[in-house]
């Protein structure tokens, strides 16, 4: 079974292909059979005159095919015709002269009918209908026929009277029957629109109605004929009618003209005439299925639109997130959408016995009686907050929309209806909301900082107090929150701010430039004309999104923090100066030598130059204090401390108390040779002084100067220098003291 239903498959998509690519070659030769067939059934000859089909055969194509296929249609068909007339009435001449007037009747009809490539016939419009009947069944055959009248009795000099009738009765009758006929067959989809296991029974009815009904005149069965064609009809749609139709067609003229039947007892005399009656009898038939037809369609249509409806109602109050109540002004219930339960969390059955509103929370249900009160008293429509409670035991706020409906009979007010909506986020965002808001007022009042909030249009919608009194200007008596109402222009105010401040062109600029620059952040001082300082911080304001909102600045005197940050880093200067500065000698102490030696020792390094230093030492200091006491020593160190300071000449070099009696010099950027000249000078400068000295073999103080030069290389520390300083030093005091000594010579 499987592999018979893939093989069926297969073979439908080849034929699909197979169709798709000859599908117009394949109705071209159909038309043109059909076209031949329908043109030698009929016959030309007057007294054989049949339903003239091919003409409303090959209209059918034309008004159901593009313009731009027509001229293949219209080939096909006058082939046809002509073949199909020389088939039963050899004359080549009258038939190429009648399939010429064939097509040109057609070709009119189809361009008055189908004025634009799109438009498809229509018989069941009433508009189409009668320009179907004025052009293709009246005009049309009256026009050829006038002028294939003019044809036979110029050459052959027939009556033109009865020619013209039966041209013109027999195209006209032949165009009304076939066109809607053909057009119906060619649009249906035979394969789904049958029943055959219980209709069959119904065109077996109608073939028999139709062969006994004009075949014999003794028995009228063919009054059964129409309601056959109905039954059909409604049963198997109107392509298999209009099929009964063209079977009843061919069957009765045939009949008709060979004498036989209730058509040809009529007038046996007039056999043409007859075979109009038959015509007239059968388009009868068509058009009546088309009217029907018409009836039908339209109630389907009304119920394909009522379905429509249904559906479209289902689809809202199913997926409606609104719960949709429909009750009489007394609570009852008339209808409960599927998100009731949603909401409460009651099933619908539990509504049959109890109203909604006896699920309101009691503290909400007085003002929802007073609304309803007033809906029953004559009010249109209403809009209330209130908490319904669900099945859990929760409370769940809801907005209800309540609208009075009417009676559609009477016109009488009949209930209400009611859209319910869940607010519970949205009253918890409105909580929410006015809890920030408190936040942000109490925020504004005690706030040191003066708070400007501006948005995003340049307007300022907050300002505290605070802010007045900071920047001394006036501004307006506004709530202290955030809100959506304007309350003064930034501008205005930046007005007059930037006239208190010293630098007023660079307050601007950068206010601009922050209100250029939606992310920046910015921290800075102002100073003001009054000799204020106020301290300025701005930042963005954004939306969870990211969407920017505007711009928050706070501002803040700093002026009393400020001097006294001012005073303590003063007095934080004097310790730190106190703590580098020797107490006895006035000179840097030996933390200040420390720092300064490493930090010229880098620099040194960094720039490949040499540096210097002298270690100057008091020689016999300890007898001196021996001899004339502390106070006298340590006079004595204060006036060797100003004659190394007076020897010493440049700015960048440093004269520091070492430890005890010994003095240390830093020479930057100098030599062995500077170094010497300068220690030399510290010992004369000493000797000048003439401090008396009797331990001293001199009589007067003297002193001792170790010189120490180096170029500061990697791997090499402050400690070799003052080593090598410390070496030459007693270098000289064995030598005799009162002399400076260098390095040069002492091994490294």
């Amino acid at each position: 079974m499987g592999m018979r239903k893939i093989g069926a498959s297969g073979g439908r998509r080849i034929w699909m292909r197979w169709s798709r690519r000859y599908g117009f070659q394949l109705r071209l030769t159909a038309c043109f059979v059909f076209v031949t067939f329908a043109t030698a059934f009929a016959g030309f000859k007057a007294h054989n005159t049949l339903i003239w089909v091919a003409n409303g055969l090959l209209l059918s194509y034309l008004l159901l095919a593009p313009r731009w296929r027509w001229p293949g249609y219209l080939t096909a068909g006058f082939i046809g015709l002509f073949v199909g007339s020389e088939l039963v009435y050899p004359s080549f001449v009258t038939n190429l002269f009648i399939s010429l007037l064939n097509i040109g009747a057609v070709f009119v009809s189809a361009q008055v009918l189908r004025k634009r490539s799109n438009q498809l016939p229509r018989f069941s419009d009433r508009g189409y209908l009668i320009r179907f009947l004025l052009v293709a069944v009246l005009a049309a055959p009256v026009g050829s026929g006038a002028l294939y009248v003019l044809y036979m009795a110029v050459r052959f000099h027939s009556p033109a009277l009865q020619l013209f009738e039966l041209w013109s009765i027999c195209g006209g009758l032949g165009a009304a029957i076939a066109t809607p006929a053909f057009v119906a067959i060619f649009i249906a989809r035979f394969r789904s629109a049958v029943n055959w296991r219980s209709d069959w029974i119904y065109v077996v009815l109608l073939g028999a109605v139709t062969i006994v009904g004009f075949s014999q005149f003794k028995f009228p069965i063919l009054f059964l004929y129409y309601p056959l064609l109905i039954l059909i009809l409604m049963r198997m749609g109107l392509a298999w009618a209009a099929i009964g139709t063209l079977f009843a067609a061919a069957v009765g003229t045939r009949l008709t003209l060979a004498g036989v039947g209730p058509f040809a007892a009529l007038d046996a005399a007039y056999p043409g005439i007859a075979a109009v009656r038959i015509q007239a009898f059968l388009a009868a038939g068509m058009f009546m299925a088309y009217c029907v037809s018409v009836v039908i369609e339209s109630q389907k249509a009304t119920e394909r639109r009522l379905q429509e409806i249904v559906a479209r109602h289902a689809l809202v109050t199913e997926n409606s997130r609104d719960a949709i109540v429909i009750s009489d002004f007394a609570g009852q219930r008339r209808y409960f959408s599927p998100a009731v339960e949603n909401l409460t969390g009651w099933p619908a059955e539990e509504f049959r016995t109890n109203r909604l509103r006896d699920k309101v929370h009691p503290e909400d249900k007085p003002g929802v009686e007073r609304t309803l009160s007033k809906l029953r008293a004559g009010l249109e429509s209403a809009l209330i907050e209130y908490r319904l409670l669900k099945r859990n035991g929760e409370s769940v706020w809801v907005e209800s929309n309540l609208r009075v409906f009417r009676d559609p009979r009477t016109g009488n007010r009949a209930g209400t209806l009611d859209f319910i909506r869940d607010i519970t986020e949205r009253k918890h965002a409105e909580q929410s909301r006015e809890f920030h808001h408190s936040l942000i007022h109490a925020i504004h009042e005690v706030s040191p900082a003066g708070i400007l909030v501006v948005d995003d249009r340049g307007n300022a919608v907050s300002i505290n107090r605070q802010f007045a009194e900071v920047w001394k200007v006036s501004t307006p008596d506004t709530p202290v929150s955030l809100h959506e109402t304007v309350v003064a222009s930034d501008e205005q105010l930046l007005a007059q701010c930037v006239d208190r401040t010293k630098d007023p062109e660079g307050f601007l600029k950068r206010v601009e430039e922050l209100y250029a620059d939606p992310d920046a952040t910015d921290w800075c001082l102002v100073e003001m004309k009054d000799g204020r300082t106020l301290e300025r911080y701005t930042t963005s304001l954004r939306s969870e999104g990211g969407q920017y909102l505007g711009r928050v600045w706070f501002f803040t005197d700093i002026t009393d923090r400020k001097r006294a940050e001012e005073e303590l880093q003063a007095a934080y200067r004097t310790v730190e100066a106190l703590s580098a500065i020797d107490t006895v000698t006035g000179l840097a102490n030996r933390r200040r030598f420390d720092d300064y030696l490493a930090l010229e020792w880098r620099r040194a390094m960094r720039e490949g130059r040499p540096i210097s230093l002298l270690l100057v030492d008091v020689d016999h200091f300890k007898s001196f204090n021996d001899t004339y006491g502390h106070l006298s020593g340590d006079a004595c160190l204060r006036r060797i401390a100003q004659s190394t300071l007076d020897s010493v000449k440049r700015a960048g070099d440093l004269v520091a108390r070492f430890g005890g009696d010994e003095f240390t010099v830093i020479l930057t950027d100098t030599g062995s040779d500077g170094a010497l000249r300068v220690a030399n000078d510290i010992c004369e400068s000493v000797r000048n002084c003439k401090l008396p000295h009797q331990a001293n073999a001199k009589g007067v103080v003297t002193a001792s100067v170790g010189c120490a030069s180096m170029t500061p290389t990697p791997g090499k520390d402050t400690a070799a220098l003052i080593d090598l300083a410390d070496r030459a030093l007693y270098s000289a005091k064995r030598a005799g003291r009162d002399m400076a000594f260098s390095s040069i010579g002492i091994s490294q």
